[in-house]
């Protein structure tokens, strides 16, 4: 069995789903190991243009650039990497109104067995709440399709 071959998760069929249903045509991302089979499915998805940043501060860009283009965006990191984006999501956000839809893998709730995760979870609520940031928390996969598409 090739890697092409590989049983895909059922998360990340959903999600692939919906960014072809919403139309999305570019996915900006710094790949880490929960969201590992959405990372995988962009890059061999010929229907979107998938681009590693080389910092989450990068995304917020690459993402807007997409919006000015006409096109729809969206940008897939941890929750930690918020912290690096502040600036540019606030910039191009509020001073600008460009959508910013980011999708984030959610490390640090009970549970979490890696010690560096746990503070990610101590200021996210917080820094979502002060940069504006509404956001919608995913439990089940039937949530996946309709939250992208709401995005």
């Amino acid at each position: 069995m090739t890697a092409r071959e590989k049983v895909v998760p059922e998360y990340a069929q959903l999600f692939m789903q919906g960014l072809h249903e919403a139309e999305v045509s570019l996915v900006a991302a710094i790949p880490e190991s929960l969201l590992k089979s959405i990372y995988q499915q962009c890059e061999l998805d010929e229907n979107v243009r998938y681009v590693l940043g080389s910092n989450e501060a990068d995304l917020p860009g690459i993402v807007a650039g997409t919006y000015l283009a006409g096109n729809r965006g969206l940008m897939i990191m941890e929750n930690s990497g918020i912290r690096q984006c502040c600036e540019a999501v606030a910039r191009f956000s509020f001073c600008h109104g460009m959508p910013m839809v980011i999708v984030m893998s959610y490390r640090g709730a009970f549970g979490e067995r890696n010690w560096w995760g746990h503070n990610h979870s101590q200021v996210m609520g917080n820094l979502l709440e002060t940069l504006r940031i509404p956001c919608n928390f995913i439990s089940k996969l039937d949530e996946i399709k309709p939250s992208i598409a709401k995005a």
